[in-house]
């Protein structure tokens, strides 16, 4: 397991990979956010994105699956504190999603056993290069107990 200790400023966790599907943009949006242009193709066409487009909940959502899977599954009591998500582009089927997060400051806390972590990350579509999302966030880890 790894405590807030374990963490470096500047180090950069490179994020996997999400297809992005119509049929997965249309089932997440059918859920959680079912507008025109992320459930019905004929009529996202005809709109001001040209065609079918996900969520911008599904696009954060997806960061989130993927910064799980390369830094979270094995850290010790964390819990989100700040989240600031901007969407910069549309996200369409077909897109594979990637990425950097990058851990930007590590703020250790001893009178309260725990740190603050900083990130910047970004999704881009890995065809383009183009980013979709950037999230500047921050986190409490609980640092090592004493022995």
């Amino acid at each position: 397991m790894r405590y807030a200790e374990d963490f470096v400023a500047g180090t950069v966790y490179q994020l996997g990979r999400w297809p992005m599907t119509e049929a997965d943009i249309v089932a997440f949006a059918k859920t959680f956010d079912p507008q025109p242009m992320h459930i019905d193709p004929d009529v996202a066409s005809a709109g001001q994105w040209g065609g079918l487009i996900a969520s911008g909940l599904h696009t954060m959502a997806v960061y989130q699956a993927l910064i799980v899977a390369s830094v979270w599954t094995d850290v010790v009591g964390k819990a989100g504190r700040n989240v600031n998500a901007r969407l910069r582009r549309p996200v369409r089927p077909g897109m594979v999603l990637t990425g950097t997060a990058t851990l930007t400051e590590v703020t250790l806390r001893p009178e309260k056993g725990d740190a603050i972590l900083g990130w910047h990350a970004e999704l881009v579509d890995e065809a383009s290069a183009e980013v979709v999302l950037i999230v500047d966030a921050d986190a409490v880890v609980y640092m090592r107990p004493a022995a």
